[in-house]
């Protein structure tokens, strides 16, 4: 039941990589102090190497402007490429955003390591918030997030797990025309902060706004996969999971498409690709998107992105038991468990993950009724029940009138309990 298995190579993504890049966009951190004194190039040097425990190579640089009062160019143990690090004040603006009296900013650009962004964005966020400096907060420049030091400590240091993949972009919606019916509005859709990893931003046109939505579900799963595994050729098929086909169309062909109002025609300095149709003859994937709104699939995951899930599934555990056995057999909410499963006891043997509906809840174990037909799988009938532990679960998710919650909501779900009526 829990067999490996590369669903990506299963749905034909590719070896190739047309659309990944030759040299990665730079990532631009600030990291904001508190406090009036600023620090000398060699205390921030002997900060950095007391927190990675090694000494660090560095050498001064020349400032390339007047705010800036040192710069240095430093290979830290730990990091696979080099970083610029400087000091410069902090302006007003900033002060009052951060809520701060007095402070300055130390600065950080470097370039990710293409084949695994994520832990090394991640050590950067942890090797600013943890140098011995009263650290306010980290702004990440390409996407503009904060990252406070409560958030920090939490997420990047204390968490065993690791953060989700799209903190490495951000998904931006425009809809037009502004404050329009939603029936009537077209919407654009586009990451920022995949060029820093190596790959091309994706992006959505003329998508009806009522499936923005799904729109935006869809393009951070293939950001996601883009991670993993090189995406193939213009007007390749690419399967995201059940009944969801897509290809991909460059992005000046692909505003031919376009209709007078509809967002997107600005002009682009970074490279980019257009999610389409799977036979192109649609500027979005229409037949995806319609068939994510019915909620009868979802797209695939990663991997990694799939481990994480999972070990954060298992770890709320006892959320899950405590969700199912307070809704009973409501039929206004319900349990769901996700299974990898496969047809035979083959390691090699394609693997798809099935949605159990919980409804039978033990400390220790959960009876699941099978909520959906298979792609893959034939051994299993229609409405076959199964009994299953912690160990065989790779995610589970609470179906509410407001909308899904997962393991990683459990204030929300807690919230949801205590107004809960059956």
């Amino acid at each position: 039941m829990t067999n490996d298995f590369n669903i990506l190579e299963f749905s034909g993504l590719s070896n190739d990589q047309p659309w990944e890049l030759e040299h990665s966009t730079p990532t631009d951190l600030r990291a904001v102090i508190s406090g009036e004194q600023i620090e000398s190039m060699e205390d921030v040097g002997k900060a950095i190497a007391s927190f990675v425990g090694e000494t660090i190579e560095a050498e001064e640089v020349e400032a390339p402007s007047g705010e800036i009062l040192w710069a240095m160019r430093a290979r830290v143990s730990g990091l696979p490429t080099d970083c610029m690090i400087w000091a410069e004040r902090l302006n007003k603006a900033t002060l009052e955003a951060a809520e701060i009296e007095s402070g300055w900013v130390l600065a950080l650009q470097t370039v990710l390591h293409n084949g695994d962004p994520l832990t090394h964005f991640s050590n950067l966020i942890r090797l600013l918030g943890g140098l011995d400096l009263p650290t306010h907060s980290v702004c990440d420049l390409p996407t503009g997030r904060w990252f406070p030091q409560d958030i920090i400590k939490s997420v990047f240091v204390e968490d065993e797990i690791e953060p989700p993949e799209e903190i490495l972009w951000i998904t931006r919606l425009v809809e037009a025309p502004e404050g329009g019916d939603p029936e009537e509005s077209w919407a654009w859709v586009s990451t920022h902060g995949l060029t820093r990893c190596g790959r091309a931003e994706l992006e959505m046109f003329g998508v009806p706004a009522v499936l923005s939505s799904e729109a935006v579900h869809l393009i951070d799963g293939l950001a996601a996969l883009t991670l993993e595994t090189s995406l193939p050729p213009e007007g390749q098929p690419i399967s995201l999971g059940s009944n969801l086909l897509v290809s991909l169309m460059g992005c000046k062909k692909a505003m031919g498409f376009l209709q007078d109002g509809m967002p997107g025609r600005e002009d682009r300095t970074i490279p980019s690709v257009v999610i389409a149709s799977h036979d192109g003859a649609c500027v979005y994937p229409k037949d995806a998107l319609e068939t994510l709104h019915l909620g009868e699939t979802a797209v695939m995951k990663t991997l990694r992105s799939t481990n994480r899930q999972s070990l954060l599934a298992k770890s709320q555990w006892d959320l899950l038991i405590k969700t199912a056995t307070h809704i009973g057999e409501s039929e206004h909410a319900a349990c769901l468990v996700q299974v990898p499963w496969a047809n035979t006891e083959d390691e090699e043997a394609p693997r798809e993950y099935l949605w159990f509906r919980v409804v039978k809840a033990q400390k220790n174990s959960v009876t699941g009724e099978l909520a959906h037909k298979p792609a893959l799988v034939t051994s299993l009938e229609e409405e076959h029940r199964e009994e299953i532990t912690p160990d065989d679960i790779s995610d589970w998710v609470l179906m509410t009138p407001v909308g899904p919650m997962g393991p990683g909501d459990s204030e929300a779900i807690d919230e949801f309990l205590e107004q809960f009526k059956g």
